[in-house]
């Protein structure tokens, strides 16, 4: 895996994942405390012309400073389930039903790292991975939020609900409620659908209640990241008004 970017390999190196590190001879005085952490870390570090992190890089934009180490590791599904006794009727979990591209995946783990969430839920298939793309779209902050990869979301979600929670997914038509409508007073499960497709029939079945974003103007849908950070916001917004 390889991370691009001093913001990536920041956080890569809090995380223990980072092994190596080429960094551009331009930027290398500035990154002087950041080398000295990397050092005490026993990761390897290769100064290097501006020329051969731009090969390294294929194009890809890395700021001066190119990282490479492990995969994020993933969670197990079950590690939520004490939440719902811990933390109660807080619990916030994301779940993604058909998020294809890593840049909007990448772009959902940003604002589920700046919204707090406790967890997000992917599907081994009909997902995009973890990615170097999804990485460098999270601005490096993949990492920060606990992710489960499931093999079968639908059993997934009805475990989780079994634990205690409540299961929303974010969709549109006649038979959805008004987001705004929602008190969000429980332990919360939100799925994402993809925006062509939106949620997957037998997934949509398993929830406790679909709800839509309203949409006055002219524009008909969100690109998932932009409705996750709307939805997210908001259950945060009406947990906020109810104490």
């Amino acid at each position: 895996m390889k991370f691009f970017g001093p913001h990536a390999c920041e956080e890569a190196l809090k995380r223990g994942e980072l092994h190596t590190l080429w960094i551009s001879s331009t930027i290398w005085n500035r990154v002087d405390s950041f080398r000295k952490l990397a050092r005490k870390s026993r990761v390897v570090i290769h100064q290097e012309p501006l020329e051969a992190l731009e090969r390294r890089s294929n194009g890809l934009k890395h700021q001066g400073m190119i990282g490479e180490g492990s995969e994020i590791a993933f969670v197990e599904l079950a590690s939520f389930f004490p939440l719902m006794v811990t933390k109660k009727d807080q619990v916030l979990l994301i779940a993604l039903d058909g998020i294809m591209d890593p840049q909007n995946l990448g772009a959902i783990l940003r604002t589920c790292s700046a919204a707090g969430v406790d967890g997000v839920i992917l599907p081994e298939r009909r997902s995009a991975g973890i990615t170097e793309s999804a990485i460098r779209a999270s601005a490096g902050t993949a990492g920060r939020v606990p992710i489960s990869r499931v093999t079968n979301l639908g059993r997934a979600i009805d475990e989780l609900k079994s634990a205690g929670a409540w299961i929303y997914g974010l969709s549109s038509g006649d038979k959805t409620e008004n987001y705004l409508n929602e008190s969000f007073d429980r332990s919360v499960v939100l799925i994402m659908g993809s925006e062509g497709d939106g949620l997957h029939q037998k997934i949509a079945e398993r929830c406790d209640r679909l709800l839509h974003i309203p949409m006055p103007g002219s524009t008909e849908s969100l690109n998932a990241s932009a409705a996750t950070a709307v939805a997210l916001f908001r259950v945060l917004a009406a947990r906020t008004k109810a104490l």
